[in-house]
């Protein structure tokens, strides 16, 4: 009788571009909130690491839904709802800007700045951004943008998204971990210091700097 022999696979070496690609990350974070009525709104979150003398920061942009789903998946013929992004708003979220947030996420207060929000001045518009922890009419964090543009002081766009608890709670905690790399960037993995920073092509959209 032989008694058979279990052989381990010596370790492959892992090259220096593998360490890059395993470091990679996805910076963006989207919600799309679509009913029937063709009311819904959708966010995307993209976060921006600091580097060298720029701080990091959060780029938030919401669109309001523009048709609704239709259709049957059965019959091969859905189509899904789509929303607006060509009007869409982005704002600039900092340091400071997810601190005032997280306080809502967190419970420590009911909405931003008593009520006031956030409020971002630039050249070209003006941009009040708020969010309310409500009971009623539905339990959630309800997230509102509005912003006027100067060259226009009549025409204002304003865009509401309501987060569940669940939406909440994973938002709250992924802009709690996001601050240390919006304050100080993603250290350098010394394995690998030879790799460029991990760094992002600049939004078309972006809105100015608030600060």
């Amino acid at each position: 009788m032989t008694n058979g022999t279990n052989t381990l696979a010596a370790p492959t070496r892992t090259s220096d571009t593998d360490t890059a690609t395993l470091r990679t990350y996805r910076p963006r974070l989207s919600f799309y909130h679509a009913n029937g009525k063709g009311s819904g709104s959708a966010a995307h979150l993209e976060m921006v690491p600091a580097t060298g003398e720029r701080d990091g920061a959060i780029y938030m942009t919401l669109a309001q839904q523009k048709s609704v789903a239709s259709g049957s998946t059965e019959q091969g013929t859905r189509q899904h709802a789509t929303f607006d992004w060509q009007n869409r708003i982005t704002v600039k979220l900092n340091f400071t800007d997810l601190c005032q947030m997280l306080l809502v996420f967190t419970g420590q207060a009911a909405t931003i700045s008593d009520g006031k929000g956030l409020y971002h001045d630039n050249r070209s518009a003006t941009t009040v951004i708020n969010l309310t922890h409500q009971t009623e009419p539905y339990a959630g964090y309800a997230l509102e943008v509005s912003r006027r543009s100067k060259s226009e002081p009549e025409s204002t766009a304003r865009i509401r998204m309501l987060f569940n608890a669940v939406e909440a709670f994973g938002l709250g905690k992924v802009l709690e971990q996001s601050l240390g790399v919006v304050a100080f960037g993603i250290p350098r993995n010394p394995v690998n210091a030879g790799s460029a920073p991990l760094q992002r092509e600049p939004h078309p959209d972006e809105e100015s700097a608030p600060f």
